[in-house]
């Protein structure tokens, strides 16, 4: 049963009266593609829409009765700047009379007849009853299975309205069940946002239940664009309760007003959230999810979006593979993490790594899959201390780990003074990789050195800080993010050189090492340079053909091909990895 809300009071909406469809035999199914075959004809999918946005511009809120989200706002007013299908519903991005930019969500379920949604709500309330009364299991093939049980009791009705088609019957029961498993033990409309891959983060102010959720989102309108929008979604508390007793269960973490805050991973949906309670949060419980990266980030698809230009990302890939230590700087949500990722597959393959941070964002797994030698250390709320010591603690027990490159998360504090004081000694491995906030190499400089009271010669152990930078399109308001700057270190303390595009200097201090170390002369050194940019380029100007090529496969092979053609042009190095391609010498995923 579908309910609105105008004001206080709450009425039958003018689907229950059947002003959107005509049912078969009583029972209206839409599939939100309007794919689902029906036995007479019924209202078209544009009616139905132009009906459904006229009751939401104006000033009612609508859900099925067994959900505690309202759908909220005015779709019908905004300027479209995208619309598209989620696995659970449809989406319309756009501007809104009052200027604001709206992400607006129609969940599946909120389009379905008052005979889909009886049915759903009789299966949830199986599955309850179920528990209730024998326990069980809380995955979806254990739920699915009672709800199905549920649903097949009406599986008649829903034959006669899908026109006798027993495809079609499949479908519709197959997604009910999973409309069932949301609203019984999932995360209710949480689950619908979490499986938009253009989320990159979901907000929600405290009090819950009078402030819209709001997102953050990527890729809309082409590149990486990084756009802040509200949402037409806003929550009962019940829907918030029901989050955060799923991350207090998953998690084992606790989450009361003497500890009111609770960080943990979302495991099952590549996220972390964070949730800050009373007496912290004094207006109730606030939540901020980060979505990580579904696809793993390679300096090809940073090259692809505009993030990284070729000539820049050939000095990385080359400085990685020398073994600098960098610091990649920005803001929050500029795509620091993002870059770090992508400059771990820039390693050989024989090189041993260990990852250090609070949340799972880096590839270790994906690595260590292609044959890399990853060990990741977790720092969270299980262990003793604050974050800060417990971050100390785990880069002192890497440095008794062997010979290996470490890569942290975030530099924030305590464990920047022993970080410095391993890289001046030599004991900080073979390579240093991590994050830190600021938005210049100088401002990094300011923070480490009057902040943390690391000393200025210390620093300069760093050998490049690399800043990504967000900027915005005036015509959208969109945010695009880039790197805005490549500092090397000198000889000079708390002085750097910009490096960024084409611009080389052999004379700084981690170049001069490189050059050592490899026996090259400086020409070899910008020949090699400018390979890599070349096959990174490349790739990722065939990537839109073959989307395979952003993949991380791809940047062992081309880094593979560049070891076996050492002393050759740059261009000669291209030219032989791209005939080896077109002859289907490498597979699809970046293999001889």
């Amino acid at each position: 049963m579908m309910f609105a809300k105008r004001g206080a009071g709450r009425v039958r909406t003018a689907m229950q009266a059947g002003r959107f469809r005509e049912a078969a035999d009583g029972m209206g199914f839409f599939t939100g593609n309007g794919s689902m075959p029906r036995p007479r004809p019924v209202i078209s999918r544009s009616t139905f829409m132009e009906d459904y946005r006229r009751i939401l511009s104006g000033n009612v809120r609508m859900k099925p009765s067994y959900a505690d989200c309202w759908l909220i706002g005015s779709i019908g007013e905004l300027d479209v700047m995208a619309e598209y299908d989620t696995p659970n519903g449809h989406v319309v991005v756009g501007t809104a009379a009052d200027g604001e930019t709206e992400y607006n969500l129609t969940p599946t379920e909120y389009t379905s007849s008052d005979a889909v949604n009886g049915i759903v709500e009789e299966a949830i309330a199986a599955v309850r009853r179920s528990f209730r009364e024998h326990g069980g299991r809380t995955d979806r093939q254990f739920v699915t299975s009672v709800a199905r049980d549920s649903i097949d009791s009406s599986s008649d009705a829903i034959m006669i309205a899908c026109g006798g088609n027993a495809a079609a019957m499949e479908e519709q029961m197959d997604r009910m069940c999973d409309i069932v498993y949301r609203y019984s033990v999932g995360l209710g409309v949480f689950d619908i946002l979490l499986s938009d891959p253009k989320l990159e983060d979901i907000y929600i102010d405290a009090p819950c239940d009078r402030n819209r959720i709001h997102v953050t989102m990527s890729g809309i309108g082409g590149g990486n664009t990084h756009l802040r929008c509200r949402t037409n979604l806003m929550v009962d508390r019940r829907e918030v309760d029901n989050l955060i007793n799923v991350l207090k269960r998953d998690s084992g973490l606790p989450f009361c007003e003497s500890s009111p805050v609770l960080e943990t991973d979302m495991r099952s949906y590549e996220a972390r959230a964070t949730v800050v309670g009373y007496p912290m949060s004094p207006n109730g419980d606030a939540v901020a999810i980060r979505k990580h990266s579904s696809n793993p980030w390679t300096l090809t698809r940073l090259i692809a979006n505009e993030t990284v230009d070729a000539a820049t990302a050939g000095l990385l890939s080359f400085l990685v593979q020398n073994r600098a230590t960098f610091l990649v700087c920005g803001a929050r949500g500029a795509g620091k993490s993002s870059l770090l990722s992508a400059l771990m597959f820039e390693f050989p393959l024989s090189q041993r790594i260990l990852t250090i941070e609070d949340t799972m964002e880096l590839p270790g797994e994906k690595m260590r899959r292609m044959g890399y030698k990853v060990q990741s250390m977790l720092v969270d709320d299980r262990m003793d201390g604050d974050s800060l010591s417990r971050a100390n603690e785990a880069l002192r027990v890497s440095l008794r780990l062997g010979e290996s490159a470490i890569v942290l998360g975030e530099v924030r504090g305590e464990e920047a003074r022993t970080l410095y004081q391993s890289m001046r000694t030599g004991r900080a491995g073979s390579s240093i990789l991590g994050t830190i906030h600021g938005d210049s190499a100088r401002t990094v400089f300011e923070r480490v050195v009057h902040d943390m009271g690391i000393s200025a010669e210390a620093f300069m152990a760093t050998d490049v800080l690399v800043t990504v930078g967000t900027f915005r399109d005036r015509r959208t308001g969109a945010q695009a993010r880039k790197v805005s700057e490549v500092a090397f270190t000198t000889d000079r303390t708390g002085e750097f050189v910009d490096m960024s595009g084409n611009r080389l200097d052999f004379s700084v201090p981690v170049m001069r090492r490189a050059l050592s170390s490899s026996s090259m002369s400086e020409d070899d050194a910008r020949e090699e340079i400018r390979a890599r940019g070349l096959l990174r380029e490349y790739l990722a100007q065939s990537a839109p053909e073959h989307a395979e090529f952003f993949g991380p496969e791809w940047i062992a092979a081309a880094n593979d091909h560049l070891a076996h053609n050492t002393g050759r042009s740059a261009e000669d190095v291209l030219a032989t990895f791209r005939t080896k391609v077109q002859n289907g010498i490498y597979g699809r995923e970046g293999t001889v």
